[in-house]
């Protein structure tokens, strides 16, 4: 049998526009056409023929399945969601304490790993009756629950009644499945989310099932003063009546072929394209890109002011920030703060669509936002050179010189590090073995800092696609993505003048105990520079706005203050000091060493001994300014 001649469809409900994973089965529809503002573009709408579209605030998903009860000729009828999908796969994957299978965004890889294609798919229905989400047992589930009536009775915003009229109508109206669907509510086990695949046959028969219940269900309740979620009971019952019906046919058909699956939830489906240039004119055009979670939007806030008060007018400032969880008041503040500049736009990238598939390993000092500058090359495509900055610093003069290095002849441009070159020419004995044995860079003297990098995008596409980028960072290193860069781009780097990422002297000892080692030119650079720079990088786990006295933390203040985060920052310093001054007291109490993990506590424990005069000032203090 060929392709064409399975009358198949897997309808994806979808209620806006959503990256879904697609073919000639798996087909989206949109539900609620009849109310939605706007009509998605090339797909199947619920309000066509003779339908319920209307009713989707109430019936859910179902909708979608009246459709194609009403309108559509097919062999087997399918249903999923936009964000979920049933795992065709043969092998299982892990699970979280619901049941689900979570990954981040669909894709190509991600229809490669759950066998999401039309062979395998194809394959697989022709061979059962019935394919349906795997069947759980509430008992085990992250809040146990005894019966499946009591599962719904807790639910928020629903109510029992409703679950039990449905039992009511079906008692009156369908007799013949009274004594299974008491058993079911009196049962432990259900399979979720209205999602299955059925033969024509007994799609057409559970059809008339559910929808001849919820109609009169309809009738019969009263819902005036219901909230949002709670007007959804007619499509929260239909995942009750499913199972009710699965029973009852189960039963009735002791060589009825049901196969179970796992669900595959996808935490983001908001499509993402890939950006054009902000401003028309690209040679008067510096792009720079940034990366960071919401989480850090008080930090990133305080970079962006610094780059507001340096902005040159004869530039534009295509400003990207490369993220997976910014949420929308952070984004509304950050671009209210770029309104005013006429030369300045900030845009948002979620990285979720081009990781799709990765597991990028972070760690207490490097997040996983540090790997996102090797999605710029993807991002921005129409952009020959780029400038990437990490969040963790502030800029203290005009970029644009910077950005008029010319790299033609390389991949990109960096300041050595010092640090780095110091702990291998003496001061740290465990990097100066790594990179006898593990690191293999030709020449380590030229290893480079990475948090501000002039990339020369053509050359790094050239170099490796994204995706052996990707595999490239996946690979376990000391400094993680810093390392590969320094050994892909190793004879290809143009070194910049260290104020243009001048790393501060980390708890006032970095130059004493760490730099110290470095080149005597080394040394003598990074002095220059520390005495004037033009972009203050606070590299390291202390960090100004965990202790007001580090290097340079005066200039990250002098820009926080005029941002709306600077009571949010002085909140997040206070609760800091307060925890670790709790810990530093209960491990002295204790007698306790052992061994300091967590990067606040070495941050405390480097500034604060216990006992000292640092630590009786704060003790002081504690009454009066926290």
């Amino acid at each position: 049998m060929s392709e064409s001649e399975l009358r198949l469809k897997i309808f994806i409900s979808c209620h806006k526009p959503a990256k879904l994973i697609l073919n000639d089965y798996l087909v989206p529809i949109q539900l609620g056409a009849s109310n939605a503002k706007t009509k998605m573009k090339g797909v199947i709408r619920d309000n066509e023929g003779d339908n319920i579209s209307e009713l989707n605030s109430m019936y859910c998903e179902m909708t979608a399945q009246y459709y194609a009860w009403k309108n559509v000729d097919l062999d087997y009828y399918g249903f999923f969601h936009y964000r979920r999908y049933l795992n065709f796969n043969k092998k299982r994957f892990i699970e979280d304490e619901y049941g689900n299978v979570i990954e981040s965004y669909p894709s190509d890889a991600m229809a490669e790993k759950y066998s999401l294609d039309q062979d395998t798919i194809k394959s697989m229905v022709q061979k059962y009756d019935v394919i349906i989400p795997e069947r759980k047992d509430l008992r085990r589930m992250a809040e146990p629950w005894s019966t499946v009536r009591e599962h719904y009775e807790k639910a928020p915003h629903l109510h029992v009644e409703d679950f039990d009229l449905m039992l009511d109508i079906i008692d009156k109206k369908y007799p013949e499945y009274s004594k299974i669907a008491h058993d079911f509510a009196r049962g432990h086990t259900m399979c979720f989310c209205n999602m299955y695949i059925l033969k024509k046959d007994i799609f057409f028969k559970y059809s008339e099932f559910v929808f001849g219940v919820l109609e009169e269900f309809c009738k019969q309740a009263d819902m005036d003063r219901y909230d949002t979620e709670a007007l959804r009971t007619p499509g929260h019952l239909a995942e009750r009546l499913f199972n009710i019906f699965l029973l009852k046919l189960e039963q009735d058909n002791p060589d009825l072929k049901v196969f179970e699956l796992q669900t595959v939830y996808f935490e983001k489906t908001k499509p993402q394209e890939i950006l054009a240039p902000a401003f028309s004119d690209k040679k008067k055009t510096i792009p720079i890109v940034f990366a960071a979670g919401n989480n850090y939007m008080a930090i990133f806030a305080t970079c962006l002011q610094s780059l507001i008060e340096h902005l040159n007018k004869k530039y534009n400032y295509d400003v990207v920030l490369i993220q997976t969880d910014v949420n929308d008041d952070n984004k509304r503040i950050l671009q209210g703060m770029c309104e005013p500049y006429s030369n300045l736009s900030l845009r948002f990238f979620d990285a979720a669509c081009l990781l799709s598939g990765y597991k990028l390993k972070a760690n207490a000092h490097i997040s996983e936002e540090t790997y996102y500058r090797f999605l710029i090359q993807e991002v921005l495509p129409d952009y020959e050179k780029v400038l990437y900055l990490d969040s963790d610093l502030v800029i203290n003069g005009d970029i644009a010189e910077l950005y008029e290095t010319d790299i033609s002849d390389y991949i990109l441009a960096a300041t050595r590090d010092p640090d780095f070159l110091g702990q291998i020419n003496g001061a740290n004995r465990e990097t100066m073995e790594y990179v006898k044995t593990d690191f293999k860079m030709k020449d380590p003297y030229n290893y480079f800092q990475a948090g501000v990098l002039l990339f020369n995008e053509d050359r790094m596409r050239k170099k490796h696609s994204l995706a052996e980028w990707l595999d490239l960072a996946s690979i376990p290193h000391l400094y993680n993505d810093q390392d590969v860069l320094n050994l892909e781009c190793e004879g290809e780097v143009k070194y910049i003048d260290m104020k243009w990422g001048m790393i501060v002297d980390h708890n006032h000892s970095r130059v004493r105990d760490v730099i110290s080692y470095a080149p005597d030119k080394v040394q003598k650079e990074y002095a220059i520079a520390h005495a004037n720079p033009m972009i203050i990088h606070y590299a390291g786990f202390k960090k100004p706005w965990y202790d007001p006295t580090e290097d340079y933390a005066q200039e990250f203040w002098k820009y926080a203050r005029k941002t709306v985060y600077y009571e949010e920052l002085l909140q997040h310093i206070t609760k800091f000091w307060l925890k670790m001054e709790k810990i530093n007291s209960g491990r002295m109490r204790s007698g306790i060493k052992g061994k300091m993990k967590d990067k606040a506590v070495k941050a405390y424990f480097a500034v604060i001994p216990y006992g000292s005069k640092r630590w009786r000032t704060l003790r002081r203090l504690r009454g009066k300014t926290f």
